[in-house]
């Protein structure tokens, strides 16, 4: 198997496993954090409901969500 972040091939110890290290799992948390800031700021700047309508089908086409 090998890390979802480096690529890096490694024996997981249980089905769970899917980083080889906890570098990798560490800037995975960072991502994810990054993320959910940017969001959040997105979702401040948005005053009306079409804004919001537009912003919700933004985030539907990134996530690949119907």
């Amino acid at each position: 198997m090998n890390c979802d972040i480096c690529q890096a091939p490694f024996q997981p110890t249980n089905k769970n496993h899917r980083h080889c290290h906890n570098n990798c799992t560490a800037k995975l948390y960072a991502a994810r954090k990054k993320v959910r800031l940017q969001i959040k700021e997105a979702l401040k700047a948005l005053r009306t409901p079409e804004q919001v309508n537009e912003f919700n089908q933004s985030l539907s086409s990134v996530l690949g969500v119907n």
